[in-house]
């Protein structure tokens, strides 16, 4: 996928970067490498059961990831893998930037990802990583196009030979719960809305399960994230979600997603940063409005002639 990025690239247009072809794949192969090098904060939670007023699932995906040339190159990727009656392949989304082909945030006809880096207090006890193995990022992608559960999701990640700890989280259509998964090299630890705490030391609210920017165990700055899944309990549906939680906890600079499980929606902000230093936002995800994409549509969209 990558090699076609290049060849696409290079076969129609004359752009100097294609007269060293090898060079510009090891450029885009860097590219793909850049999540496994930056330490970002970021959010997540699922809402399901009582928390919402259906009872279906709402998953937050917040992304922190700093200035960049990221915040001017936000791309919806639809994917729609070639089925066969033997092995159907659900189509899949992916918030994405240009040659990028792992996920750092998507969703598909089966689950939803959020993801977040794993931070400690202490600087010193980070779990033991490694370069050695696939990037998080082609593993989320494998979990996302692979994927038909949540169980399914945990799964792919325990076989994976895994490089650095992330908190990862799948919600699904089957179940109509989350999952947040602590993900390193040594092992994959599932949690649910009454074991995440355990954890996090933050309050349980049953249906709900939630790692918010800070570094784990939070120290509950406020507002805290805990204070707004309070405030909203029984009625966290995807707008109330998206219109309050990242802007009110400050979290999602690149972009914000929310999943609506049960209207089959997915809600994507992004951020803005300034043409002419990207360093700096004009305007972040959080404080931003959100494009709202049915999902059936996205699904449904024709292969290109």
């Amino acid at each position: 996928e990558m090699r076609g990025m290049v060849d696409g690239v290079c076969n129609y247009t004359n752009h100097a970067i294609c007269d060293d072809k090898a060079g510009f794949l090891s450029t885009v192969h860097q590219v793909n490498m850049l999540p496994e090098l930056l330490k970002m904060q970021c959010s997540m939670m699922g809402a399901w059961g009582p928390a919402t007023p259906d009872g279906k699932l709402v998953q937050l995906r917040t992304l922190d990831f700093g200035g960049g040339p990221f915040g001017k190159a936000t791309l919806l990727v639809v994917h729609h893998p070639t089925s066969t009656e033997a092995s159907p392949a659900p189509s899949f989304a992916a918030v994405s930037f240009p040659g990028f082909v792992g996920v750092v945030t998507g969703f598909s006809e089966k689950i939803g990802l959020s993801e977040k880096v794993d931070d400690v207090y202490n600087p010193g006890h980070r779990p033991k990583g490694s370069f050695e193995g696939t990037p998080v990022a082609l593993v989320i992608r494998e979990m996302l196009e692979f994927s038909t559960t949540k169980e399914k999701a945990v799964e792919i990640a325990q076989a994976a030979k895994r490089t650095w700890s992330v908190w990862l989280g799948v919600g699904d259509y089957a179940s109509q719960e989350f999952t947040a998964m602590l993900y390193d090299q040594a092992a994959v630890v599932p949690y649910n809305d009454q074991t995440l705490h355990n954890v996090t030391d933050e309050p349980i609210y049953d249906g709900v399960a939630y790692v918010d920017k800070h570094p784990q165990p939070s120290d509950h700055h406020d507002p805290a994230m805990s204070n707004l899944i309070h405030s909203l309990y029984g009625n966290l549906t995807a707008t109330n979600v998206a219109s309050y939680i990242p802007q009110l906890t400050g979290s999602g600079d690149v972009h914000v997603a929310v999943y609506d499980f049960g209207k089959r929606e997915a809600f994507v902000a992004t951020g803005i940063v300034d043409p002419k230093d990207a360093s700096k936002y004009i305007a972040k995800a959080c404080q931003r409005p959100f494009l709202r994409w049915g999902l059936d549509a996205l699904w449904a969209e024709p292969r290109p002639a």
